[in-house]
């Protein structure tokens, strides 16, 4: 990672906060953020993207994105937002089992939906550990193999977290709720 000057933006980080944000001065950047993202939104949201503002925000506290073009060089950069406690990341198949070690790192993360990625259930039985998760959404495979093994694994792991499988939410259209898998 290229060295940050405390008191000036580079010429690219100019470029990036003017046209993403039309901030002209380091002054003008908000230190803690809400939410970067929204559903519905992702088409200027790239690795590049979060590289500039991981670089000048160090607090965010939800990331929700669908179809963007981040990739899991975009969620190594994301590892460095204080107080992250959501992070959605439905249908990216370029994320991979490779960004299951940056979910491990953010420690206040709550929160992690990474459904119609190219993450499995075996891919989260084998690398996922992250205390503080209270729930993950993620697909099943087709061929998926001992899923109730899997989940009681992780519910031993992670003993305050709740998977599920092929959804985004915990309850119905109707308000009843879905049973995590464990």
């Amino acid at each position: 990672m290229t060295p940050v000057n405390e008191k000036s933006l580079s010429k690219e980080e100019k470029k990036f906060w003017q046209r993403h944000f039309r901030i002209e001065k380091l002054e003008d950047i908000q230190k803690e953020w809400q939410i970067i993202g929204g559903y519905g939104f992702g088409d200027y949201q790239t690795n590049e993207y979060f590289y500039f503002i991981s670089l000048r925000v160090p607090v965010v506290h939800e990331i929700i994105l669908k179809e963007s073009y981040v990739t899991d060089e975009g969620v190594k950069h994301m590892t460095g937002f204080k107080e992250l406690t959501l992070l959605y990341l439905r249908k990216h198949k370029e994320i991979t089992k490779t960004s299951i070690p940056y979910f491990n790192a953010m420690k206040s993360l709550e929160s992690l939906n990474i459904t119609l990625t190219s993450i499995s259930l075996t891919d989260v039985y084998e690398l996922l550990d992250n205390k503080s998760l209270k729930e993950v959404f993620l697909s099943s495979e087709e061929n998926e193999e001992n899923i109730l093994e899997k989940a009681f694994t992780l519910k031993e792991r992670m003993p305050n977290c709740n998977i599920y499988l092929d959804t985004c939410f915990t309850t119905e259209d109707s308000g009843e709720p879905i049973d995590p898998i464990f």
